[in-house]
Protein backbone atom coordinates (compact mmCIF):
# COMPACT_ATOMS: atom_id res chain seq x y z
CA UNK A 1 0.00 0.00 0.00
CA UNK A 2 1.45 3.60 -1.03
CA UNK A 3 2.52 5.33 2.11
CA UNK A 4 0.08 8.04 1.54
CA UNK A 5 -2.66 5.74 1.77
CA UNK A 6 -1.75 4.13 4.63
CA UNK A 7 -1.60 7.05 6.58
CA UNK A 8 -4.88 8.04 5.77
CA UNK A 9 -6.13 4.16 6.67
CA UNK A 10 -4.12 5.17 10.11
CA UNK A 11 -5.84 8.36 10.48
CA UNK A 12 -9.29 7.40 9.45
CA UNK A 13 -9.13 4.74 11.78
CA UNK A 14 -8.24 6.53 14.59
CA UNK A 15 -11.27 8.32 14.55
CA UNK A 16 -13.58 5.51 13.03
CA UNK A 17 -12.49 2.40 15.20
CA UNK A 18 -14.16 -0.79 14.58
CA UNK A 19 -15.23 -2.85 17.05
CA UNK A 20 -15.36 -6.47 15.61
CA UNK A 21 -16.68 -9.92 17.30
CA UNK A 22 -18.53 -8.06 20.29
CA UNK A 23 -15.50 -7.30 21.99
CA UNK A 24 -15.67 -4.67 25.08
CA UNK A 25 -12.98 -2.24 24.49
CA UNK A 26 -10.09 -2.48 27.09
CA UNK A 27 -9.21 -0.41 29.83
CA UNK A 28 -5.40 0.83 29.81
CA UNK A 29 -3.24 -1.09 30.47
CA UNK A 30 -5.11 -4.23 30.27
CA UNK A 31 -4.21 -6.83 27.55
CA UNK A 32 -5.72 -9.90 27.12
CA UNK A 33 -5.36 -13.15 24.73
CA UNK A 34 -8.49 -14.07 23.06
CA UNK A 35 -8.56 -13.18 19.53
CA UNK A 36 -4.98 -12.54 17.94
CA UNK A 37 -3.84 -12.61 14.26
CA UNK A 38 -0.41 -14.08 13.00
CA UNK A 39 2.09 -11.59 11.30
CA UNK A 40 3.95 -14.16 8.60
CA UNK A 41 6.46 -13.97 6.53
CA UNK A 42 8.10 -10.38 8.66
CA UNK A 43 10.58 -12.38 10.65
CA UNK A 44 10.47 -16.13 9.56
CA UNK A 45 9.74 -17.76 6.23
CA UNK A 46 10.94 -14.92 4.05
CA UNK A 47 11.16 -14.84 0.49
CA UNK A 48 12.01 -12.14 -2.02
CA UNK A 49 9.32 -10.16 -1.84
CA UNK A 50 8.98 -10.32 1.88
CA UNK A 51 12.57 -10.02 3.31
CA UNK A 52 13.98 -10.01 6.83
CA UNK A 53 11.82 -7.27 9.10
CA UNK A 54 10.69 -5.15 6.00
CA UNK A 55 8.98 -2.02 5.87
CA UNK A 56 5.61 -3.67 4.66
CA UNK A 57 4.17 -4.28 8.45
CA UNK A 58 4.50 -1.14 10.37
CA UNK A 59 2.38 0.71 12.76
CA UNK A 60 -0.36 1.29 10.72
CA UNK A 61 -1.06 -2.16 10.48
CA UNK A 62 -1.08 -2.73 14.18
CA UNK A 63 -3.38 -0.20 14.26
CA UNK A 64 -5.91 -1.71 11.64
CA UNK A 65 -5.12 -4.96 13.95
CA UNK A 66 -6.34 -3.29 16.95
CA UNK A 67 -9.52 -1.44 15.15
CA UNK A 68 -10.70 -5.03 13.70
CA UNK A 69 -11.38 -6.53 17.17
CA UNK A 70 -8.09 -8.52 17.61
CA UNK A 71 -6.11 -8.17 21.10
CA UNK A 72 -3.00 -10.01 20.90
CA UNK A 73 -0.39 -10.32 17.82
CA UNK A 74 1.33 -13.93 17.64
CA UNK A 75 4.89 -13.11 16.07
CA UNK A 76 6.24 -15.73 14.15
CA UNK A 77 10.22 -15.17 14.51
CA UNK A 78 13.52 -17.42 13.28
CA UNK A 79 15.22 -17.75 16.14
CA UNK A 80 18.37 -19.24 13.80
CA UNK A 81 18.33 -15.71 12.84
CA UNK A 82 18.59 -13.67 16.16
CA UNK A 83 22.02 -15.45 17.63
CA UNK A 84 25.49 -14.41 15.87
CA UNK A 85 27.96 -17.04 15.40
CA UNK A 86 29.68 -16.83 18.52
CA UNK A 87 26.08 -17.55 20.10
CA UNK A 88 25.12 -13.92 21.50
CA UNK A 89 22.02 -12.34 20.67
CA UNK A 90 22.01 -10.55 17.24
CA UNK A 91 20.58 -7.18 18.04
CA UNK A 92 20.21 -5.78 14.82
CA UNK A 93 17.57 -9.16 13.70
CA UNK A 94 15.89 -8.17 16.85
CA UNK A 95 15.45 -4.71 16.54
CA UNK A 96 12.45 -5.32 14.18
CA UNK A 97 10.82 -7.13 16.58
CA UNK A 98 11.41 -4.46 19.60
CA UNK A 99 9.61 -1.97 17.33
CA UNK A 100 6.85 -3.77 17.12
CA UNK A 101 6.49 -4.74 20.79
CA UNK A 102 6.13 -0.90 21.63
CA UNK A 103 3.38 -0.55 18.61
CA UNK A 104 1.21 -3.40 19.79
CA UNK A 105 1.78 -2.34 23.32
CA UNK A 106 0.54 1.32 22.46
CA UNK A 107 -2.13 -0.03 20.73
CA UNK A 108 -3.78 -2.12 24.08
CA UNK A 109 -2.77 -5.57 21.90
CA UNK A 110 -0.92 -8.56 23.64
CA UNK A 111 2.45 -10.16 21.58
CA UNK A 112 3.73 -13.48 21.49
CA UNK A 113 7.21 -14.25 20.40
CA UNK A 114 6.24 -17.42 18.56
CA UNK A 115 10.01 -19.37 18.05
CA UNK A 116 9.12 -20.72 14.69
CA UNK A 117 11.93 -22.16 13.91
CA UNK A 118 15.50 -23.36 15.96
CA UNK A 119 18.62 -24.64 14.90
CA UNK A 120 18.01 -27.95 14.73
CA UNK A 121 13.93 -27.32 14.95
CA UNK A 122 12.49 -26.89 11.17
CA UNK A 123 8.73 -28.16 10.51
CA UNK A 124 9.25 -28.10 6.43
CA UNK A 125 8.69 -31.53 5.26
CA UNK A 126 11.29 -30.71 2.68
CA UNK A 127 13.89 -30.34 5.56
CA UNK A 128 12.57 -31.61 8.57
CA UNK A 129 14.98 -30.87 11.16
CA UNK A 130 14.67 -32.79 14.27
CA UNK A 131 18.02 -32.80 16.21
CA UNK A 132 17.41 -30.52 18.81
CA UNK A 133 15.26 -33.22 20.57
CA UNK A 134 18.08 -35.72 20.96
CA UNK A 135 21.21 -34.27 20.16
CA UNK A 136 22.31 -32.98 23.98
CA UNK A 137 25.08 -30.72 23.13
CA UNK A 138 22.75 -28.95 20.42
CA UNK A 139 19.88 -29.02 22.72
CA UNK A 140 21.98 -27.28 26.00
CA UNK A 141 23.04 -24.95 23.22
CA UNK A 142 19.54 -23.94 22.51
CA UNK A 143 18.60 -23.45 25.94
CA UNK A 144 21.11 -21.33 26.42
CA UNK A 145 20.03 -19.20 23.73
CA UNK A 146 16.42 -19.06 25.29
CA UNK A 147 17.65 -17.69 28.43
CA UNK A 148 19.72 -14.97 26.66
CA UNK A 149 16.23 -14.09 25.07
CA UNK A 150 13.64 -14.17 27.84
CA UNK A 151 16.56 -11.94 30.13
CA UNK A 152 16.50 -9.81 27.41
CA UNK A 153 12.78 -9.10 27.77
CA UNK A 154 12.56 -10.21 31.31
CA UNK A 155 11.65 -6.26 32.22
CA UNK A 156 8.73 -6.73 29.40
CA UNK A 157 4.79 -6.31 30.79
CA UNK A 158 2.60 -9.30 30.91
CA UNK A 159 1.46 -8.14 27.53
CA UNK A 160 4.08 -10.32 26.60
CA UNK A 161 4.18 -13.92 25.98
CA UNK A 162 6.34 -17.15 25.20
CA UNK A 163 6.20 -19.44 22.40
CA UNK A 164 8.65 -22.70 23.36
CA UNK A 165 8.37 -23.82 19.78
CA UNK A 166 6.58 -23.67 16.61
CA UNK A 167 5.75 -27.41 15.44
CA UNK A 168 8.23 -29.49 16.53
CA UNK A 169 8.49 -32.38 14.48
CA UNK A 170 10.34 -35.18 16.95
CA UNK A 171 10.66 -38.53 15.70
CA UNK A 172 9.06 -39.60 18.91
CA UNK A 173 6.03 -38.12 20.87
CA UNK A 174 7.66 -38.79 24.29
CA UNK A 175 10.88 -36.64 23.14
CA UNK A 176 9.22 -33.44 22.82
CA UNK A 177 8.25 -33.54 27.13
CA UNK A 178 12.30 -33.42 28.57
CA UNK A 179 13.07 -30.72 25.85
CA UNK A 180 9.89 -28.48 26.62
CA UNK A 181 11.06 -28.81 30.42
CA UNK A 182 14.30 -27.73 29.56
CA UNK A 183 13.50 -24.95 27.78
CA UNK A 184 10.93 -23.65 30.28
CA UNK A 185 13.65 -23.94 33.12
CA UNK A 186 15.87 -21.43 30.95
CA UNK A 187 13.19 -18.96 30.51
CA UNK A 188 12.52 -19.29 34.00
CA UNK A 189 15.62 -18.34 35.21
CA UNK A 190 14.54 -14.33 34.73
CA UNK A 191 10.80 -14.93 33.96
CA UNK A 192 9.05 -16.93 36.91
CA UNK A 193 5.58 -15.61 36.33
CA UNK A 194 5.31 -14.86 32.53
CA UNK A 195 2.95 -17.26 30.49
CA UNK A 196 4.73 -19.68 28.08
CA UNK A 197 3.01 -21.61 25.73
CA UNK A 198 4.34 -25.58 25.18
CA UNK A 199 2.58 -27.36 22.30
CA UNK A 200 2.45 -31.27 21.08
CA UNK A 201 4.38 -32.43 18.55
CA UNK A 202 3.68 -33.42 14.82
CA UNK A 203 2.88 -29.33 13.90
CA UNK A 204 1.18 -28.95 17.61
CA UNK A 205 -1.84 -31.12 16.02
CA UNK A 206 -4.62 -32.89 18.26
CA UNK A 207 -3.84 -36.21 17.85
CA UNK A 208 -0.33 -36.39 19.78
CA UNK A 209 -1.77 -34.80 23.02
CA UNK A 210 -1.92 -38.15 24.75
CA UNK A 211 1.65 -38.10 24.99
CA UNK A 212 2.19 -34.66 26.29
CA UNK A 213 3.18 -34.35 29.64
CA UNK A 214 2.73 -31.04 30.80
CA UNK A 215 5.06 -29.67 33.52
CA UNK A 216 3.88 -28.47 37.01
CA UNK A 217 3.71 -24.97 36.68
CA UNK A 218 0.64 -22.91 36.78
CA UNK A 219 1.97 -20.17 34.31
CA UNK A 220 2.01 -22.74 31.16
CA UNK A 221 -0.38 -22.83 28.41
CA UNK A 222 -0.75 -25.35 25.74
CA UNK A 223 -1.13 -24.14 22.41
CA UNK A 224 -2.37 -26.34 19.27
CA UNK A 225 -3.12 -25.97 15.40
CA UNK A 226 -5.71 -26.90 13.87
CA UNK A 227 -5.90 -26.91 9.85
CA UNK A 228 -8.69 -29.86 9.37
CA UNK A 229 -10.06 -30.80 6.86
CA UNK A 230 -6.61 -30.44 5.22
CA UNK A 231 -7.60 -31.35 1.47
CA UNK A 232 -9.65 -27.72 2.15
CA UNK A 233 -7.46 -25.52 4.14
CA UNK A 234 -4.41 -26.50 2.04
CA UNK A 235 -6.46 -26.57 -1.41
CA UNK A 236 -3.56 -26.04 -4.31
CA UNK A 237 -1.15 -25.39 -1.89
CA UNK A 238 2.18 -26.34 -4.04
CA UNK A 239 4.58 -26.71 -0.48
CA UNK A 240 2.66 -29.60 0.32
CA UNK A 241 2.56 -31.19 -3.35
CA UNK A 242 -1.18 -30.50 -3.98
CA UNK A 243 -1.20 -29.93 -8.29
CA UNK A 244 -2.54 -26.01 -9.05
CA UNK A 245 -5.21 -27.77 -10.91
CA UNK A 246 -6.73 -30.02 -8.14
CA UNK A 247 -10.19 -29.50 -8.65
CA UNK A 248 -12.03 -26.89 -5.68
CA UNK A 249 -13.47 -28.08 -2.65
CA UNK A 250 -15.85 -26.28 -0.59
CA UNK A 251 -16.73 -26.49 3.00
CA UNK A 252 -19.05 -27.57 4.21
CA UNK A 253 -18.72 -29.57 0.82
CA UNK A 254 -18.14 -33.41 -0.69
CA UNK A 255 -14.88 -34.04 -2.04
CA UNK A 256 -14.63 -35.55 -5.42
CA UNK A 257 -12.22 -38.84 -6.03
CA UNK A 258 -8.84 -37.82 -5.92
CA UNK A 259 -6.99 -41.20 -7.23
CA UNK A 260 -6.67 -39.64 -10.91
CA UNK A 261 -5.20 -36.43 -9.94
CA UNK A 262 -2.88 -36.65 -6.62
CA UNK A 263 -0.27 -39.46 -6.21
CA UNK A 264 -2.09 -42.64 -5.00
CA UNK A 265 0.43 -41.81 -1.70
CA UNK A 266 -0.47 -38.74 -1.01
CA UNK A 267 -2.11 -38.22 2.69
CA UNK A 268 -5.10 -36.33 1.15
CA UNK A 269 -6.16 -39.15 -0.65
CA UNK A 270 -8.37 -40.48 2.50
CA UNK A 271 -10.20 -37.49 2.15
CA UNK A 272 -11.40 -38.74 -1.37
CA UNK A 273 -15.38 -39.30 -1.80
CA UNK A 274 -15.87 -37.71 1.66
CA UNK A 275 -18.21 -35.23 3.00
CA UNK A 276 -16.76 -32.06 5.17
CA UNK A 277 -18.80 -31.14 7.50
CA UNK A 278 -18.76 -28.15 10.68
CA UNK A 279 -19.85 -31.16 13.16
CA UNK A 280 -16.32 -32.66 11.95
CA UNK A 281 -15.04 -29.55 13.19
CA UNK A 282 -16.82 -30.02 16.47
CA UNK A 283 -16.45 -33.91 17.42
CA UNK A 284 -12.46 -32.82 16.74
CA UNK A 285 -12.82 -29.67 19.65
CA UNK A 286 -14.51 -31.94 21.97
CA UNK A 287 -11.94 -34.75 22.09
CA UNK A 288 -9.59 -32.26 23.12
CA UNK A 289 -11.90 -30.37 25.68
CA UNK A 290 -12.18 -33.81 27.48
CA UNK A 291 -8.58 -34.00 27.30
CA UNK A 292 -7.81 -30.56 28.39
CA UNK A 293 -9.86 -31.14 31.23
CA UNK A 294 -8.30 -33.78 32.81
CA UNK A 295 -4.87 -32.51 32.14
CA UNK A 296 -4.67 -28.86 31.89
CA UNK A 297 -6.06 -27.86 35.11
CA UNK A 298 -7.36 -24.95 34.11
CA UNK A 299 -4.71 -23.92 32.32
CA UNK A 300 -5.70 -21.89 28.87
CA UNK A 301 -5.30 -23.76 25.74
CA UNK A 302 -4.50 -21.54 22.30
CA UNK A 303 -5.55 -22.58 18.95
CA UNK A 304 -2.18 -20.63 17.86
CA UNK A 305 -2.77 -21.04 13.76
CA UNK A 306 -6.00 -22.26 11.68
CA UNK A 307 -7.43 -20.68 8.03
CA UNK A 308 -7.95 -21.58 4.97
CA UNK A 309 -5.84 -20.78 1.62
CA UNK A 310 -6.23 -18.38 -1.07
CA UNK A 311 -7.56 -20.73 -3.97
CA UNK A 312 -10.80 -21.48 -1.39
CA UNK A 313 -13.89 -19.89 -2.85
CA UNK A 314 -15.24 -17.15 -0.76
CA UNK A 315 -17.93 -18.54 1.22
CA UNK A 316 -16.01 -21.30 2.26
CA UNK A 317 -13.26 -19.42 4.06
CA UNK A 318 -16.16 -17.62 5.88
CA UNK A 319 -17.87 -20.74 6.91
CA UNK A 320 -14.46 -22.61 7.95
CA UNK A 321 -13.03 -19.90 9.77
CA UNK A 322 -17.04 -19.22 11.60
CA UNK A 323 -16.86 -22.49 12.55
CA UNK A 324 -13.71 -22.71 13.41
CA UNK A 325 -13.51 -19.75 15.75
CA UNK A 326 -16.98 -20.70 17.17
CA UNK A 327 -15.78 -24.09 18.43
CA UNK A 328 -12.83 -22.68 19.77
CA UNK A 329 -14.92 -20.21 22.22
CA UNK A 330 -17.32 -22.64 23.14
CA UNK A 331 -14.90 -24.47 25.34
CA UNK A 332 -13.11 -21.16 26.58
CA UNK A 333 -10.09 -21.32 24.15
CA UNK A 334 -8.36 -18.20 22.82
CA UNK A 335 -7.16 -18.19 19.16
CA UNK A 336 -4.91 -16.86 16.42
CA UNK A 337 -6.22 -16.73 12.89
CA UNK A 338 -3.37 -17.29 10.07
CA UNK A 339 -2.49 -14.94 8.99
CA UNK A 340 -2.56 -11.09 8.65
CA UNK A 341 -1.45 -10.58 4.89
CA UNK A 342 -0.29 -14.10 3.30
CA UNK A 343 -1.80 -16.46 2.06
CA UNK A 344 -4.39 -16.77 3.99
CA UNK A 345 -4.81 -13.36 4.63
CA UNK A 346 -7.43 -11.65 6.74
CA UNK A 347 -7.00 -8.15 5.23
CA UNK A 348 -6.54 -7.68 1.38
CA UNK A 349 -3.48 -5.98 -0.37
CA UNK A 350 -5.87 -3.06 -0.96
CA UNK A 351 -6.30 -2.74 3.06
CA UNK A 352 -9.90 -3.76 3.36
CA UNK A 353 -11.00 -7.00 5.12
CA UNK A 354 -10.98 -10.14 3.51
CA UNK A 355 -13.42 -13.51 3.51
CA UNK A 356 -11.31 -14.92 5.96
CA UNK A 357 -12.14 -11.42 8.22
CA UNK A 358 -15.80 -12.05 7.22
CA UNK A 359 -15.80 -15.51 8.67
CA UNK A 360 -14.55 -14.42 11.78
CA UNK A 361 -16.65 -11.65 12.46
CA UNK A 362 -20.46 -13.51 11.43
CA UNK A 363 -20.43 -14.90 15.05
Amino acid sequence: MPHSSRLLALLVGLFLPIIAFGADVKASGSFTFKRGVNVSHWLSQNYQERPYGAGWFTEEDVAWIAQHGFDHIRFPVDGRLWQTADGALDESKIEPFVHALRWTREHGLGAILDMHFLPGADFNAAVQENAVFTDEKLQLSVAAFWEKLAARFKDEGDYLRFEILNEPVAKENAQLNPFNARMLAAIRTSNPTRIVYLTSNRWSSFGTINDLVLPDDPHIALTLHFYEPFVFTHQRANWVQLPPDMPLIKFPGRVPDLSKIIPVDHFVQKSSNTDLTVAQIDDAFAAVAAWAAQHLKGRELYIGEFGAYQPADDDSKRAYTKAVSTAAERHGWSWAVWDYQGGFAVRSAEGKPTPIMEGLRSR
